[in-house]
Order: structure tokens, then C-alpha cells, then sequence
């Protein structure tokens, strides 16, 4: 059963909160816009969920599609396992296949930001021939050091250390409670802010926000290296899907030297849109720029979203 949501969120996220089994546990998702539109599934990553995408369903839906924005397991109204081990990237790419195949998505686009990114796209993989083109910001598809900001004990590697790590973010609960509203460029009201931690205050609720960060594969041998070296080894079948790359050059988690690697990695990819005034969490800090460069993006590419 889905977790009530609160009077106050339905000014902010008013579209209907559905929701699936997949592989055991139940996934959460919007679906707006017509059932005969091209699907666009809009993919958050860490600590955020589907209100990240908040301004890009009535842009998306106005042109013809069909906006579907799931929260991953462990995340926003999904079930959040409190167990470190039932949140793999694995898990993650197997829930995303399942929503694909039990909701029938065909022709579908992916926009993925953060982990949106290479979950999206490796669970895009799986079912190819159905995928039709994607949009990546501030993200990543391949092992090894990222930024400075991976590499710093301040706030990144603390976070991963055995007693800091849990201390740091389930006691505290530093990531979920404060990651979004503390790289804001725009600002955020204290409802936005609440609306994007809400979804983990209960205790033990925001397991997955510690477990992603040790998921990252900097050094061989790390967790989730297997799994990026799969993606990484699969990339060259997206070579003729239309691939969008936005960018934050003030963005510290993902900085222009990871779009440099993201060009390497995509070299068919279309030369890079950046957007100033944001960071991280672009999609907040830029919504309706970022949707309608979206859409522009979509319709030129693929004829619009029929």
C-alpha cells in the first residue's frame, strides 16, 4: 500500500501517486499525459525522487507525451527496504525493467540525472528496441574517479567510512534531509525543501541514501564496478539513438570534466547545452528552461510525442 501523502505536497506535486510490484516490492510512479504518447521517463537519483521533475510534466504532456516520472525503491513513495543489500544497482536496473515491461513501454525516451543516469540507461539496454532516444544532465556512465568532490573526505569519502558513514547520514540524516535544499542556486521555499525530505523521515527509511554513494566505482574491485563495466562494455549500442547532453558548469558532483568523459563515452551524442545558474540538482534550479529544451530536443529528433 502507498504511503498517504501529505495536504500540503498537492499544491506543489498534485498528479495522482500509482504504483506497482516489481520484483517484491512496490513502485511508485506518476503517469500524466495521453496513453497513446511517446513515453518519457524522468529519472531522479540521490537523495530526491519524482518532485525533482515537477516542472517538466505539464511542458512534456502539453506537447503530446506521456510523462512518467517512477521513484526507485528505497526512495520518494516507493518501499524503502532498510536493508543495504536489497539496494543494489542490479536490484535498481531489474525494477526499472519490470515497470517497463508490465506498463509496455514502447518507443520510450530516457532522461536520467544523478543515478537516473546509468540505472536508466543499462535497464534501457535490456529492452533496446524499444528505447528511442535520451537525455542525460549531470550524471555519469563509466568507472573511475568522477570530480574533486569524489575524492574529497569533506563531505564525500566521510560518508562512506563504517561508523561516520551511518552516523553522519542515518542519525543525522545529512544526505536526505539537507542534500537538496543545500545546492540549491534559485532557493527553494520551506515547503520545497519538505517536499523533497519528507519522504525519509521515518527512522530507518533512508537507508538507500548511504548505500548509493558506496555504490559509486572509483577504484577496481569497488561495489557497482562490475555492474558500470557492463554498461560501459554496452554503450556503443546507442550509437544511433539521439542522445541530449545538458550540463550545470557550476554543478560540484558532476563538473564539466565528467561531461568531457560523458562526450567520450557518447561521441555521437549532440554537443552539449549548458545552463548557468544551477548546480546539482538542475532540474530545480532551471526546470521550465531544461523542459522546454527537452521537448525542442525530443520533438526535432523524434516528430513529437505521438
Amino acid at each position: 500500500m502507498l504511503k498517504t501523502r501529505p495536504a500540503w505536497l498537492d499544491p506543489l506535486f498534485p498528479w495522482r501517486q500509482r504504483s506497482l510490484v516489481v520484483n517484491g516490492r512496490r513502485m511508485a510512479y506518476i503517469d500524466e499525459g495521453p496513453r497513446g504518447g511517446r513515453p518519457v521517463l524522468l529519472l531522479s537519483g540521490n537523495p530526491t525522487w519524482g518532485f525533482l521533475y515537477r516542472d517538466f510534466i505539464a511542458p512534456l504532456t502539453t506537447a503530446g507525451y506521456r510523462a512518467i516520472a517512477p521513484d526507485w525503491v528505497g526512495a520518494g513513495y516507493s518501499d524503502h527496504p532498510p536493508h543495504d543489500a536489497a539496494l543494489t544497482f542490479a536490484h535498481h536496473v531489474a525494477d526499472l525493467v519490470s515497470l517497463l515491461d508490465q506498463l509496455d513501454l514502447r518507443g520510450f525516451v530516457i532522461v536520467g540525472q544523478d543515478w537516473g543516469g546509468p540505472q536508466g540507461i543499462l535497464a534501457a539496454l535490456q529492452r533496446v528496441e524499444r528505447l528511442s532516444a535520451a537525455v542525460l544532465m549531470s550524471t555519469w556512465l563509466f568507472t573511475g574517479t568522477l570530480s574533486k568532490f569524489h575524492r574529497s573526505p569533506k563531505p564525500w569519502t566521510t560518508w562512506h567510512a563504517p561508523l561516520i558513514g551511518p552516523y553522519m547520514m542515518k542519525r543525522h540524516k545529512a544526505l536526505s534531509h539537507h542534500g537538496a535544499s543545500a545546492l540549491t542556486v534559485r532557493g527553494m521555499t520551506e515547503d520545497e525543501a519538505r517536499a523533497y525530505h519528507h519522504v525519509y523521515d521515518e527512522p530507518e527509511s533512508d537507508a538507500v541514501v548511504l548505500t548509493w554513494p558506496r555504490t559509486i566505482p572509483v577504484t577496481e574491485g569497488d561495489r557497482g564496478w562490475q555492474d558500470m563495466k557492463a554498461l560501459e562494455a554496452r554503450l556503443d549500442e546507442l550509437a544511433e539513438i539521439p542522445v541530449a547532453l545538458f550540463w550545470a558548469p557550476e554543478d560540484p558532483v558532476f563538473t564539466m570534466e565528467t561531461l568531457e568523459r560523458m562526450q567520450e563515452a557518447l561521441p555521437h551524442a549532440e554537443k552539449p547545452v549548458l545552463f548557468d545558474r544551477a548546480r546539482h540538482f538542475m532540474q530545480d534550479d532551471r526546470g521550465p528552461d531544461i523542459a522546454a529544451a527537452t521537448v525542442e530536443f525530443l520533438d526535432r529528433r523524434l516528430g513529437g510525442g505521438k
